[in-house]
C-alpha cells in the first residue's frame, strides 16, 4: 500500500486529508476478483502545522484501524490479531505535494517502516531460536541494562514498577537489536524488497511550481538586460508614496524604498487584478454577474473569467490568454463599469486593470504565459489528468516527464515553433494536439509584430521553466528508485498522478462545514469514509450477524466525544508552546542582559597589534565593543565572520579612527583611556614551542 496526503488551514486550525492506494477485493463480485482502489482515512485536525505532529497523527489512525478490527465481530471472525508494524511493512511509498513538510513526513514514515521491518524480524528470532542460543543475547541484555541503571547496588533499590519499565524497554531494545542482525543476513535482493519505499510528488504541482519558475526568470529578464520593465501595480497606500516613481532609480526616501519593494508589476499581477475585479472570490466583491451579462450582451457567450482570484492550477496562463483574446472588450467592460458610476471614475484596482491593459511590457508577459500554458501547460495536465482517470499508476510516467523537459528544451533552441509563420501546434504543443485556444494563439501571432521582446522572453521563460521542472522531477531521474524499480516494484507502490484527491476532500470539508457548521468532524468523516470507501457493499457482503451492527453502534458512541476532545488539546497544546516561548524569551533577555552588562565593563582597543592579537570571545567581544561604538564599516561584520575578516575590520576602523573619519560617540572610551585595563589572554604553549593564543570560536 500507499499513503498519500495533504494539509490546509480552515478557520485558523491545521487539516490533513490522508487516502491509502491499495489492492483490494471487489466487495459487488462473488468471485475473488481485486482491484486498485484509494480508500479515504478521513480528515484530522493536528495540534500544528509541524511533521512531528503529522507523524503523530499517522500513529493515532493506524492504532484506532487496529483496535478496531480487533475488537470487532468481524476481524475476530477473521482469525488474526492485527498490529500497527503489520500495516507498516505493507507500507511501500507515499505521494504528496512537493512543500519540505510532506517530505519530511515521508522520511518519518520510512523511518517508521525500517524499525517495523526490525522488530517483526527480531520477534521471528526469538521464535525461531532455542532457549540456549537466546540466552546469551538475554544475559548480555541484562547486563546492560543494569549498568545502565548505575549498577547493582542502584539497579536493587528501584522499585518493583521501575524494574518492569526497565526490563519492557530491555526487551524491546534486543528485538530491534535480533532484528537489525537478522536483516544484515538477508540476501541483497530480500533487503530490497523489504526496504521499497518510493515517494512521488503531485502531477500538477510539478506544472504549477514550473510556471512559477519561468516567471520568475522573466522579471530577472528586464533588469539584467536593461529593459523598462512593465508599470508598477501599486496598492492605493503605495500608489501615493510612489507617485512618480518609475524604477529604483527613482527611489529617494526610506518610505518610497519600502513600498517599492512591496510593489508587484506585469502579466501575474494583472491576472491577479482581472480575477478580483471580474470573478472575485467572494460574492459581495467584484462585478460578476454584471460582467457576465454585459459579456453575453456584447459578445454573444456566457463566460467566466479564470478562477485567479482563488489561485486555481493554470489559472493565470488561462487568464493571461482570455485578456489577449478579447482585449478590446475587456477594455470596454472597463469603460462601461467606469461610466455607470456617478463619479464616472476607475476603483484604484480597475484603473490599475486598465494601465496594465496599456502597457506594451505587460502584454508581452500575457503573451508568454499564455504560450507556455498552450505549448506545455494544458497538454501535460490533459495526459495526467487522464491517467488519473484510468488510475494509471505514477511511477509509469517517467516517459512523459522525460518528454515535457526535451520539449522545453526544444523551444528554448527555436522559439518560432510558437511564434512567427509557421508555429503550429504540430510541432508547438507537447502533444502534437490542438491547440487548447487556437482563437487565442491566433491573437497572440497577430500581435507578435507590435511586442519586439517576445522571442528572447519567451526563450527566458523556458529555461527558467526548463531548470524548475528538472528539480520538481527529481524523483524521476536516471538511477533513482523509480528509474531503477522493477515493473513489480513499481506495481506494488501503486500511486495516483496526482495529489487532487486529498485537495479535493479538504475542499469538500471546507464547503461542507460552511453549509453545516453544526456537524461534528467525526460525522463528516463518516458520511465522507462511508460513500467514498465502498462501505455499503462491504457491509452487505461481510456483516452477517446482529452483533456486527452492534459493534458499530457502540463505537459510534464511543468516539462522539472525540471532537471535543481534540479541540481541548489542541488548545493546550498551543498554550504549553507559548509558555515555551515565553520561557525562552525571557531566557535570551537575561543572557542578552548579561551579555551587555558584561561588554559594557570591556574597554575599546585602538591599538592594531593587540587587536591583531585577539582571538575566540576576546575578539568577538572586541567586536561587540566597536559596533557599540558605530563604527561605520563594520556592518555585515558578525561573530560568525572568519577570524582574518574580523581583524581586517577592527584594523581599519581605527584608521578610520585615527584619520579622524570616525568620531567615537560621547559615554565611549576615547584612545587615551583605551587599552590600559584590557587583560590581555593568557598565553599557551603549543607542543612545537611556537607561542600562540587559546582559539575559543
Amino acid at each position: 500500500m500507499t499513503f498519500s496526503a495533504d494539509g490546509t488551514a480552515h478557520r485558523s486550525i491545521n487539516y490533513n486529508s490522508r487516502h491509502v492506494n491499495l489492492t483490494a477485493e471487489d466487495y459487488t463480485s462473488d468471485s475473488n476478483k481485486t482491484e486498485k482502489v484509494t480508500r479515504f482515512l478521513g480528515i484530522q485536525p493536528s495540534l500544528d502545522g509541524s511533521s512531528a505532529e503529522s507523524l503523530k497523527d499517522y500513529d493515532t489512525i493506524l492504532k484506532t484501524v487496529v483496535d478496531l478490527f480487533n475488537r470487532s465481530p468481524f476481524g475476530k471472525r477473521m482469525g488474526n490479531f492485527l498490529r500497527v508494524i503489520d500495516i507498516l511493512i505493507k507500507l511501500v511509498g507515499m505521494h504528496s505535494d512537493h512543500c519540505n513538510k510532506e517530505k519530511k513526513d515521508v522520511e518519518g514514515m520510512k523511518a517508521k517502516k525500517t524499525d517495523a521491518i526490525h522488530q517483526t524480524l527480531g520477534e521471528k528470532e526469538i521464535l525461531d531460536k532455542s532457549t540456549e542460543e537466546l540466552l546469551p543475547h538475554f544475559l548480555e541484555a541484562n547486563a546492560q541494562m543494569i549498568k545502565n541503571a548505575g549498577g547493582k547496588a542502584k539497579w536493587n533499590s528501584l522499585s518493583e514498577d521501575e524494574k518492569s519499565q526497565q526490563k519492557a524497554t530491555m526487551l524491546e531494545q534486543l528485538v530491534i537489536k535480533l532484528g537489525k542482525e537478522a536483516f544484515e543476513l538477508l540476501s541483497d535482493d530480500e533487503k530490497h524488497i523489504m526496504k521499497l519505499f518510493i515517494w512521488a510528488g503531485c502531477g500538477c504541482h510539478k506544472d504549477l511550481n514550473t510556471v512559477h519558475g519561468g516567471y520568475a526568470a522573466v522579471i530577472r529578464w528586464w533588469f539584467e538586460n536593461n529593459v523598462e520593465p512593465p508599470r508598477l501595480l501599486a496598492n492605493r497606500d503605495n500608489a501615493a508614496i510612489l507617485d512618480g516613481v518609475t524604477s529604483e532609480d527613482d527611489v529617494e526616501t526610506a518610505a518610497q524604498a519600502q513600498a517599492f519593494e512591496k510593489t508587484s508589476r506585469g502579466a501575474v499581477k494583472a491576472t491577479q487584478l482581472a480575477g478580483a475585479i471580474f470573478n472575485n472570490k467572494f460574492d459581495k466583491k467584484g462585478h460578476h454577474d454584471t460582467f457576465r451579462w454585459w459579456w453575453t450582451a456584447h459578445i454573444g457567450i456566457e463566460f467566466t473569467f479564470p478562477d485567479t482570484s482563488n489561485n486555481q492550477f493554470q489559472s493565470y496562463c488561462e487568464a493571461a490568454a482570455v485578456l489577449l483574446l478579447y482585449l478590446d472588450h475587456f477594455i470596454q467592460f472597463l469603460e462601461y463599469i467606469r461610466e455607470k458610476k456617478q463619479t464616472s471614475r476607475f476603483s484604484h484596482m480597475e484603473e490599475n486593470l486598465w494601465n496594465a491593459l496599456h502597457c506594451n511590457a505587460t502584454l508581452t508577459e500575457f503573451a508568454v504565459l499564455a504560450l507556455y500554458g498552450q505549448a506545455v501547460s494544458h497538454p501535460y495536465m490533459r495526459e495526467i489528468h487522464s491517467a488519473s482517470e484510468k488510475k494509471t499508476n505514477m511511477l509509469d510516467l517517467g516517459p512523459l516527464h522525460q518528454k515535457v523537459y526535451f520539449h522545453i528544451q526544444r523551444i528554448i533552441g527555436d522559439p518560432t515553433f510558437l511564434v512567427g509563420p509557421n508555429a503550429s501546434y504540430y510541432a508547438g504543443a507537447m502533444d502534437g494536439q490542438e491547440w487548447q485556444s487556437p482563437e487565442a494563439f491566433a491573437a497572440i501571432q497577430n500581435l507578435a509584430p507590435s511586442l519586439p521582446h517576445l522571442k528572447p522572453l519567451l526563450v527566458a521563460f523556458f529555461e527558467g521553466a526548463a531548470q524548475t521542472w528538472k528539480r520538481f522531477t527529481s524523483e524521476f531521474a536516471p538511477g533513482g528508485l523509480i528509474d531503477e524499480a522493477t515493473q513489480e516494484e513499481r506495481d506494488l507502490a501503486w500511486m495516483l498522478p496526482t495529489n487532487d484527491i486529498n485537495e479535493g476532500a479538504l475542499g469538500s470539508f471546507r464547503v461542507m462545514m460552511r453549509r453545516q457548521p453544526q456537524l461534528t468532524l467525526i460525522g463528516y468523516n463518516a458520511q465522507a469514509m462511508f460513500f467514498h470507501n465502498d462501505t455499503e457493499a462491504f457491509m452487505k457482503k461481510y456483516f452477517v450477524e446482529p452483533e456486527d451492527y452492534k459493534f458499530i453502534h457502540a463505537a459510534a458512541r464511543e468516539m462522539a466525544a472525540e471532537d471535543k476532545k481534540r479541540r481541548h488539546e489542541i488548545v493546550q497544546h498551543t498554550e504549553a508552546k507559548i509558555m515555551q516561548k515565553k520561557a525562552k524569551r525571557e531566557q535570551r533577555k537575561q543572557k542578552a542582559d548579561a551579555t551587555a552588562q558584561r561588554i559594557a565593563g570591556i574597554s575599546l582597543i585602538l591599538d592594531k597589534e593587540k587587536i591583531i592579537a585577539l582571538k575566540g570571545q576576546s575578539l568577538k567581544d572586541q567586536l561587540k565593543v566597536f559596533k557599540l561604538a558605530e563604527a561605520p564599516n563594520l556592518k555585515g561584520i558578525t561573530a560568525n565572520t572568519k577570524v582574518n575578516d574580523i581583524w581586517a575590520g577592527l584594523s581599519k576602523a581605527i584608521d578610520l579612527y585615527k584619520s579622524g573619519e570616525w568620531k567615537i560617540p560621547n559615554g565611549t572610551l576615547d584612545e587615551s583611556e583605551s587599552g590600559e585595563e584590557f587583560d590581555m589572554p593568557d598565553e599557551v604553549d603549543d607542543d612545537d614551542g611556537n607561542e600562540s593564543w587559546e582559539d575559543e570560536a
